[in-house]
């Protein structure tokens, strides 16, 4: 998760995490994410338009690959408030 703060950080010093989003612990990890975006869980918060969707897929694609799904899931909350706070999809 370091490097996605640093992505999202621009790798610089400062920065400011807003903890807008909170884990909710009735949510189940889904079996099927064919759609990468699914680890994620509820993203409507974060309001992307199709291209930020798309990056995001991308990225969510490579880290399945990298360090599997249940990484992204146990992370999904942390990544959705990075995305918040930045303005920016890591």
């Amino acid at each position: 998760m370091t490097n996605i703060v640093k992505k999202a950080s621009c790798n610089r010093p400062s920065g400011v995490i807003k903890f807008l989003c909170k884990d909710s612990h009735s949510e189940v990890q889904p079996k099927d994410y064919s759609d990468p975006l699914a680890l994620l869980g509820d993203i409507k918060i974060l309001k992307l338009n199709e291209q930020q969707e798309e990056e995001l897929r991308e990225i969510l694609s490579k880290e399945v690959a990298e360090c599997g799904p249940c990484e992204i899931w146990k992370n999904r909350t942390f990544r959705k408030n990075l995305i918040l706070s930045f303005g920016k999809v890591v």
